[in-house]
């Protein structure tokens, strides 16, 4: 059946080649986007920092180029230029494809038509508004430089309210006022302190030598004379350097001479006696100044933490501005320079050749079809005619 095989492939050819003529030519125009890195980061201020080596989002490019939103965009842009069927969303995205080369950073953007102007001229829109979109949702923008310069505004107004709350504070501060007072009064519990040691060193003295008397006859004449004298001048000593007086009966070293063992061991005891109430004195003194030194240490505490406080404040308050001016400098730069996302790599240019129908292609896609229905058939045929040849012999 091989006349049969031929004829069935050269028909398809035929028909196939008839119909890729008849067909209107296909035009498709491509522009290219590409993705850039920036040459360099300005970083004014390291608290806030612009980050660097930021892999941009190369692949998410050719979705965002054939969202919804960007092609209504470029329909808008086109106006008249299309037709009123192509201008519905559904179909004007089957025109449109977007893709990444072999290098990722660069995007093709096609546009197939069947006017190779028209194609040309979509592909160029097309391209000019991916481009604004991109740098818009991933660049530096305006907004976000008058975000920053906003901020710099709030920032120097916090700054002067805490400023002015500090100066209105140490118009009242009391803190050096309080550290004197309280070095003064811990002064004199010192001095208080050091007193009721002395009087218990000379009252144990004074008892040494009341021992030794009592080893004597009460009516012998006193022989301790010398030490009698020096404990008498020590408590002298004692009442010119405190603030409480000691007040013996006794007011001269001469009492000391003359007088009976006994009559000198009343004396010392007056003496002792006197001591004692002395010490007590100086302790009622001292636990007086307690309670009044606690009190101005609290005072003086709260003080400096409230001054802590507001200093803290205006600290706080000026590294922020400072902060924020050094941004604001920055974003304002960078949204004056090139600091593009993604830039124009090449506008399309008109296509001359159609890229459909491909007629050779098609011929020979048709001829190697129609070849492998008529071997088919030539099988199938003989397939059939196989067993009434078969029953025509035994008959």
């Amino acid at each position: 059946h091989w006349k049969a095989i031929v004829a069935l492939t050269v028909i398809a050819a035929i028909v196939a080649g008839v119909v890729s003529f008849l067909l209107p030519p296909t035009y498709e125009a491509t522009a290219l986007v590409a993705a850039v890195q920036p040459k360099y980061q300005m970083r004014f201020d390291p608290k806030f920092e612009t980050l660097n080596n930021i892999q941009l989002p190369m692949k998410a490019y050719p979705a965002l180029a054939t969202s919804d939103d960007v092609l209504v965009k470029v329909i808008a842009d086109l106006g008249d230029v299309l037709e009123e069927e192509d201008r519905e969303i559904h179909a004007f995205s089957g025109m449109v494809e977007a893709t990444n080369s072999a290098d990722p950073s660069l995007i093709a953007l096609k546009v197939k038509s069947r006017d190779p102007v028209k194609a040309t001229r979509i592909a160029n829109t097309w391209a000019d508004v991916v481009i604004q979109e991109i740098n818009n949702l991933y660049g530096q923008t305006d907004e976000e430089a008058q975000f920053f310069e906003e901020q710099v505004t709030t920032a120097e107004t916090n700054l002067k309210s805490a400023e002015d709350a500090l100066i209105a504070y140490q118009a009242t501060n009391q803190t050096n006022i309080l550290n004197t007072r309280i070095a003064a009064m811990q002064s004199s519990l010192r001095a208080y302190y050091d007193a009721a040691q002395a009087v218990q060193l000379v009252t144990q003295d004074a008892h040494n030598l009341i021992a030794r008397l009592r080893l004597q006859p009460s009516d012998a004449p006193a022989s301790l004379g010398d030490d009698l004298t020096s404990l008498f001048l020590e408590v002298q000593s004692l009442s010119t350097k405190h603030q409480l007086p000691i007040e013996l009966q006794v007011t001269s070293v001469q009492s000391f001479s003359g007088k009976t063992v006994g009559e000198q061991i009343q004396l010392l005891e007056d003496m002792v006696s006197t001591l004692s109430d002395k010490a007590a004195a100086l302790e009622a003194e001292a636990e007086k100044l307690k309670p009044q030194i606690l009190d101005l240490q609290e005072q003086q505490q709260e003080a400096l933490t409230e001054y802590e406080r507001l200093q803290l404040n205006v600290s706080t308050a000026k590294e922020v501005y400072l902060t924020v001016v050094r941004k604001a400098e920055e974003s304002r730069i960078a949204a004056e320079s090139e600091g593009d996302e993604v830039r124009l790599a090449s506008y399309a240019a008109v296509p001359t050749k159609p890229v459909s129908p491909k007629k050779k292609l098609n011929v020979a896609v048709a001829g190697a079809l129609g070849l492998f229905v008529g071997v088919f058939g030539a099988f199938a045929w003989e397939y059939m005619s196989s067993p009434r040849k078969d029953e025509k012999a035994q008959g």
